[in-house]
């Protein structure tokens, strides 16, 4: 599937940074947290420490032939010390692991809130879809960094205290022992540093394997796309691809899992050579040195704990490095930055200034890491109340426009005036609000047939409107026919009872849901695609009571429907290249004509024609 690619980008935060931003939050969300956090720490020094101390005391004690209570004086404290720091760790452990698993929970909302909040800009196009990936890949299990850095912090700031107090104890034996234990560490640390940057430019790579594996995972039992899989023998497609993707991003965990061995290879060898050399010197010193047979096995285990805690700092800051890469992945997606205006906006046009008008001045538009704009010098004057048809080819640009007009997309270049006000300069809730839309893409929630299209708790609901706009969207004789009525459920996946509705069926619900918005701008893309012609019919003939009082832009395929607009805007190639009502621009013979004359056929058989 090609070449990795690694990129050279730096993080955008530093380590300090993240670790400040990670404890901050901690101590906000939840204090118990921290404070259990910090008193592992000197828990987990002081236990092992009891614990090499004890077979001295209990060697010394018999070699110089204590009394029976005193001997059993000095093991006691040190055997209850031991049981009393394990007792309160075990119970600590157990709140941090329930403490991190909130703390990590915690950050999932803020992805949750950041993808339902954010501009629609941010999350678009692939580079937001990558960002929202790693994102989640920060925060996909207990050993994802926003849960880790509990774990981490707590081991490496306790075997940082376990070094110097091991090592105040071996400088004692000889200063070049520790020397030697620090340095092969040092090595370990840059051979496993090297190994999570690989990894952390690496998910440049995995991150968008990972969304195709999860678009065909997500597919392959979705209800609707289950029938094309069968009907049309797509399944062999999606497990072949399904293969590709998994063999792609196995080969690439590979990657990852080669350096990662190679480090851990290197740590086992440098380990074997440092306790060998320690060892053996101990060793020496008993036999020549007059070492006595408690401090032996004092030292002894010193050194085993001295190697060991440097170890695991090494280990705690390799895995402290990918938690803040982690965390960076996390942040870059949490700022991205909104362009709309979030504050205090322009004030809302009063009921007054009605229907509303809309101005679009040297508009142009190009798509994040796109060479060539979509949109290039649109012009345009929808009036008050008018109603506008946007026609043109497949890619023409106009779904692109509405967007940027609805407030989705913000311009490259130009202005976009509401009632002679800067889009930009409304608040973008606010400005939200002067439009019901209806894209060609549709969702539906899996809630009863009345809530998605209110989009309101049931005691919030108009009963007299929502009759209505089901009236007039066509889907009343529908909703009539089932047991529940407008209560009915909707989405399968989600609900045993719920039912699936037609293509026809679900873009009147879409149609109700923006009539029952009533907002002064409508917006309708493609609106009728799925109705069959005698369905489309009877809309258009409820257009102009569909659109009564408010400015209405419409995107159809099908002429026939720009027939019931004021004014008819060809665009192509990103241009307005014809303007007029239908007769001016069938008698000007241009493009308008030309893709009019090849679909005339259809609309004589089945609509009846001119």
């Amino acid at each position: 599937m090609g070449d990795i690619i690694i990129k050279k980008d730096k993080p955008k935060y530093g380590l300090m940074e993240n670790i400040g931003f990670l404890l901050k939050n901690m101590w906000r969300w939840d204090k118990g947290l921290f404070i259990f956090f910090l008193i592992q720490i000197p828990l987990l020094v002081l236990g092992p420490l009891l614990s090499i101390y004890l077979p001295k005391l209990l060697i010394d004690s018999v070699t110089k032939a204590v009394s029976l209570k005193q001997f059993l004086i000095n093991i006691g404290v040190i055997i209850v010390g031991i049981i009393l720091i394990e007792t309160i760790l075990k119970a600590s452990t157990l709140k941090s692991n329930i403490g991190g698993f909130k703390y990590r929970l915690k950050y999932i909302q803020l992805q949750v809130d950041k993808a339902i909040d954010t501009d629609y800009e941010n999350i678009d196009g692939p580079q937001g879809q990558d960002k929202m990936m790693k994102a989640t890949m920060a925060t996909m299990n207990d050993q994802s960094g926003t849960q880790a850095i509990t774990t981490v912090l707590t081991g490496l700031l306790s075997n940082i205290m376990g070094v110097i107090l091991y090592g105040g104890i071996i400088f004692t034996i000889h200063p070049l022992l520790i020397g030697f234990i620090v340095l092969s560490s040092l090595i370990n640390y840059y051979i496993g540093d090297y190994a999570n940057k690989f990894e952390y430019k690496n998910k440049d790579n995995l991150a968008p394997v990972e969304k195709k594996l999860r678009y065909i995972r997500t597919k392959a039992g979705d209800f609707k796309a289950a029938k094309d899989l069968r009907l049309y023998n797509m399944s062999s497609w999606f497990k072949d691809m399904y293969d590709v993707f998994l063999k792609d991003r196995v080969r690439l965990q590979k990657q990852n899992l080669s350096r990662r061995y190679l480090a851990n290879s290197i740590d086992g060898i440098l380990a074997f050579i440092r306790d060998g050399i320690a060892y053996g010197f101990l060793i020496y010193s008993v036999l020549y040195k007059d070492m006595t047979i408690g401090n032996f096995v004092l030292y002894f285990g010193a050194i085993s704990g001295f190697s060991n805690w440097l170890s695991a700092i090494v280990k705690n800051l390799n895995d402290l490095n990918r938690v803040h890469l982690e965390t960076c992945n996390l942040r870059e997606y949490l700022d991205m930055e909104d362009k709309m205006n979030r504050g205090k906006g322009a004030e809302l046009p009063k009921e007054w200034e009605l229907p509303c008008d809309i101005e679009i001045r040297n508009l142009y538009y190009k798509y994040p890491g796109a060479k060539d704009y979509t949109l290039k010098n649109i012009n345009l004057h929808v009036k008050k109340g008018e109603k506008l048809a946007l026609v043109g080819v497949n890619g023409a640009g106009k779904t692109t426009l509405v967007k940027l007009i609805s407030g989705l997309y913000t311009p490259t270049k130009g202005e976009i005036y509401i009632n002679g006000k800067k889009s930009t300069s409304y608040n973008r809730d606010e400005y939200y609000t002067m439009f019901s839309v209806v894209f060609q893409d549709i969702h539906l929630l899996p809630m009863s047939i009345e809530r998605n299209i209110s989009l309101q708790l049931e005691e919030d609901m108009d009963g007299e409107k929502l009759d209505r706009v089901l009236r007039l969207s066509g889907l009343i004789d529908k909703v009539k026919s089932l047991p529940k009525g407008e209560k009915t459920l909707l989405v399968k996946s989600v609900h045993e009872d719920a039912i699936e509705l037609s293509g026809g069926e679900v873009q009147k619900l879409m149609l109700a849901r923006a009539l029952y918005k009533d907002a002064p701008i409508i917006i309708l893309d493609e609106p009728t695609a799925a109705l069959d012609p005698i369905a489309e019919n009877e809309i258009y003939k409820k257009y102009y009571e569909l659109t009564k009082e408010k400015t209405s832009i419409f995107i159809s395929h099908r002429l026939s429907s720009t027939r019931f607009c004021d004014r008819i805007v060809y665009i192509d190639s990103g241009e307005i290249i014809e303007e007029g009502d239908h007769q001016t621009l069938m008698d000007m013979g241009g493009k308008y004509r030309e893709m009019y004359d090849k679909q005339s056929h259809y609309y004589k058989d089945k609509i009846g024609g001119e």
